[in-house]
């Protein structure tokens, strides 16, 4: 998985993880417990999410958290696509990092 862009108010994340449900299903419900994100979509096709979000609620200075986390996510997405690590770990590794920007 990977941030294909990042601007203030709008993050998208490609990746195959994305197209299976559940674990979309989990980002909607992580980010969905923020009270600056407004909107999240999703491609299923071609494995895209965004995320839109009010700027001035939560600035892109609050995303530095996630600095080291994004390469272990890759790292397990990546796992998880070749079938060596279930899709539960994903899951709440998704919901570890909102908990963490909510707290920020």
């Amino acid at each position: 998985m990977t941030v294909s862009s990042f601007f203030p108010g709008h993050i998208r994340l490609r990746g195959e993880m994305i197209k299976d449900k559940d674990i979309f299903e989990a980002f909607e419900k992580a980010a969905s417990s923020h009270k600056a994100v407004r909107k999240i979509e999703r491609n299923e096709r071609t494995g895209s999410l965004c995320i839109e979000y009010d700027a001035k609620a939560l600035p892109l200075s609050k995303f530095e958290i996630f600095r080291e986390d994004l390469p272990e996510l890759k790292k397990l997405s990546d796992a998880y696509i070749s079938g060596k690590v279930e899709k539960e770990i994903i899951i709440e590794k998704i919901s570890e990092l909102w908990e963490k920007l909510k707290n920020a």
